[in-house]
């Protein structure tokens, strides 16, 4: 039986270009590659109604195929209706003994945190993280450090993160959604209250030290690094760069305006010991990251790791995702595109040359 590969989203024909690169580093190879959604999966047949390409017409034809032995999980999920019905059928797949996931991703941001904590080694580069359960006990803690950012657990691309400073009379609330800065002030306690009880309701937030992570021209930054399993299943470094963000932001996301520079360019900027020293550091999370995640969670494909520097150099590990975005990476290093596109279809020809049963144990 020839070997298929799908891509699964939640929206039909989903992130066009990388998966029409995909598709032909597939082809090379003699794989099938297929693209659907949860909702295309017929339930009583387990057929399913997406798109298949066509390599010698350099096509996409939509068509009925089997299930595939491999799944490319790429679902984001949102509060939406169409998210919640998806999340089901998704678990079902990860469930089913005849298909493989490349990865099997990440729980939300505070059980990854109690895992990463565990680890001496990454426990100096994680900001002291707590969850927003009370409303009194954020209080005394704004009170003693000034500022404070929160979190959604499940959150991501930057958006509901909210970094609240207490002022001599009053507190600031600053957020930021794509490129739109939202700042609100607070003239005492119960003002401020009534504004975070929904989210101390909500039991869906985490809160940390605010870290000064922005240039000298007040834009910030942080470092992305793409980590992926390779051909022989061994986690590496596919690529980095540095995203900076708009004069007088708050976030450096991509979904924000943010323009990217290449890690190379940037770390210039040090003097040759310290260069080393930031390496060797960036180094040591971004091999012992991984592999203490999957001490703890089901097998992984991909890793985006987003890491703050700061103003004394310090290191600081910001997010974790197991659905990255690539473009930091394929904008940085063009002659790293191949690697990048092929990746996928050269993880699961070695998870092809692996036991089944193996991974079913772990996940």
């Amino acid at each position: 039986m020839k070997m298929r590969i799908g891509y699964l989203s939640l929206k039909e024909r989903q992130e066009g270009e990388y998966v029409q690169h995909m598709a032909k580093a597939a082809a090379k190879q003699g794989i099938e590659f297929v693209q659907f959604t949860p909702f295309n999966i017929q339930p009583t047949t387990e057929l399913i109604l997406g798109w298949k390409y066509i390599p010698s017409k350099d096509e996409w034809e939509k068509t009925t195929f089997e299930m595939p032995q491999f799944i490319y999980d790429r679902c984001f999920y949102s509060p939406s209706t169409k998210s919640k019905q998806a999340r089901p059928i998704v678990e079902w797949l990860k469930n089913k003994k005849d298909v493989t996931f490349l990865g099997y991703g990440l729980p939300n941001k505070w059980e990854t945190y109690q895992a990463l904590v565990t680890d001496n080694a990454l426990k100096p580069y994680l900001p002291k993280t707590k969850k927003l359960l009370h409303l009194a006990v954020f209080f005394e803690e704004l009170r003693k450090t000034r500022k404070l950012v929160l979190k959604p657990m499940n959150g991501s691309r930057g958006i509901n993160i909210f970094f609240v400073t207490l002022n001599a009379y009053s507190i600031t609330v600053v957020t930021q959604k794509f490129n739109e800065i939202d700042e609100q002030q607070f003239k005492n306690r119960e003002e401020f209250f009534e504004w975070l009880h929904p989210l101390v309701d909500s039991r869906n937030y985490i809160y940390q030290p605010y870290l000064n992570l922005t240039t000298e021209q007040n834009m910030p930054q942080d470092l992305r690094v793409l980590l992926q399993k390779n051909e022989e299943g061994n986690w590496h470094v596919a690529g980095k760069g540095i995203r900076v963000g708009q004069k007088d932001s708050v976030i450096s996301n991509l979904s924000g305006g943010s323009s990217i520079i290449p890690f190379e360019e940037w770390i210039k900027q040090y003097s040759q010991q310290s260069a080393l020293v930031l390496q060797d550091e960036i180094d040591t999370i971004s091999s012992t990251l991984p592999i203490t995640l999957e001490k703890h969670f089901p097998p992984l494909f991909e890793i985006g790791l987003d890491l703050g520097i700061d103003a004394h150099q310090a290191v600081w590990i910001l997010d974790i995702n197991s659905k990255p975005g690539r473009k930091v990476v394929l904008k940085t290093d063009l002659a790293n595109q191949d690697k990048v596109y092929s990746a996928p279809i050269k993880y699961c020809k070695y998870l092809l040359t692996q036991s089944k049963n193996e991974r079913s144990e772990i996940s």
